[in-house]
């Protein structure tokens, strides 16, 4: 029998058999416990829990989008007033309102009136209009008749083409002189007689209503 399974030594035989036992438990002792290692390192590895989908959509950043937002649509009468104040257009007869007046209702006859000339947008866009004096004109009548048109005596080339917006109004004034006048002023004309009269505003083919002022005799 080999010395591996009988004992030599001088000392007594379970000594030895001690001594071999002890040795085999410490290496199976060693050899389990590399092997439970192993084996716990890999079942921890396949039981780590996958990361929860909605943590790791809640811990990453929110990327701007990089397709352009839809602006706010204009309202139509935002848009056309826009398109217009690109582009006006001329300001159609229908968009123009034009009104004549007078600082005073009576005047003495020899007195020097003063009259006005409003044009106002009364359209809903933006438009372009000549408010210059070749386009404007005021003009006294009496009973139907000519008696004194701005016109006559005065009358201009200059032209004034602005861009008017929705609801402006511009305006104008001169003072009449009291006297009958003629297209192409061939004189100076009589003085006005007292009585009823009427002054008529216009602009390019838009003519006002008549604003009646009177003339009366000095007392």
């Amino acid at each position: 029998m080999s010395s591996v399974f009988v004992p030599v030594g001088p000392e007594p035989a379970f000594v030895y058999w001690i001594r071999r036992i002890t040795l085999l438990l410490a290496v199976g002792t060693l050899i389990f416990g590399i092997w439970w290692l192993f084996t716990s390192q890999g079942s921890a590895d396949s039981a780590s829990p996958a990361p929860d989908s909605s943590q790791s959509a809640e811990a990453a950043p929110i990327e701007p989008s990089s397709e352009p937002t839809a602006e706010p649509s204009q309202s139509p009468s935002e848009s056309a007033v826009a398109i217009a104040g690109e582009a006006p257009v001329d300001c159609q007869d229908e968009s123009i309102k034009v009104k004549a007046l007078t600082n005073a209702s009576t005047y003495v006859v020899g007195e020097t009136p003063e009259l006005r000339l409003t044009i106002t947008n009364i359209g809903d866009i933006a438009c372009k209009r000549d408010v210059g004096p070749k386009a404007n004109e005021l003009e006294i009548t009496s009973g139907g008749y000519h008696v004194w048109s701005s016109d006559d005596c005065s009358a201009s080339d200059n032209s004034k083409v602005i861009v008017m917006k929705p609801g402006e109004k511009v305006g104008s004034r001169i003072t009449w002189n009291g006297r009958l006048s003629q297209k192409g002023c061939p004189g100076e004309g009589a003085v006005a007689k007292p009585g009823r009269y009427d002054v008529v505003g216009r602009n390019g083919n838009v003519e006002s209503e008549g604003k009646p002022f009177s003339l009366i005799k000095a007392e």
